[in-house]
């Protein structure tokens, strides 16, 4: 009787084992075949700036002089978040292109000549990219 305890024990376990192995299969295979390519989903990103959801007070039907009254609370919360965005950046930008930099350059120490020269290119080029939204970030 012991033995075929044992015996049905082990088979749930194996059995177990396999269901769950079988799920955290289809877990990864379904998030490799739905996720979007890095480039992809930085470009539905900035795409998603322009074609924004409508914002949840507009969902319920405030009146005319209710949406006058949110617009203005809206405006005053982007004016104080601009601000702190500001301060964020002269307390940090310093130490974080720092870090940035000591990166790259660890970077194109472990890269041939050729290699640290197409590096430079694609980071003069991201940088770039990165700036014209960040200015464009700042008009709006």
């Amino acid at each position: 009787m012991d033995k075929l305890l044992r015996t049905r024990l082990a088979t749930v376990v194996v059995l177990t084992a396999v269901f769950a192995a079988g799920v955290l299969m289809g877990l990864a295979a379904d998030r490799t075949l739905v996720a979007p390519p890095a480039a992809e989903g930085s470009r539905d990103r900035d795409e998603g700036r322009e074609e924004r959801r409508p914002a949840l007070y507009e969902q319920v039907n405030p009146t005319d002089e209710q949406r006058v009254a949110i617009d203005s609370i809206v405006a005053e919360m982007r004016t104080a978040m601009r601000a702190l965005h500001a301060e964020f950046r002269a307390a940090y930008d310093t130490r974080y292109a720092a870090l940035i930099n000591e990166t790259r350059y660890a970077i194109k120490g472990v890269l041939t000549h050729e290699q640290a020269q197409a590096y430079d290119s694609l980071v003069a080029e991201r940088d770039r990219q990165r700036a014209e939204r960040e200015a464009r970030d700042d008009r709006n």
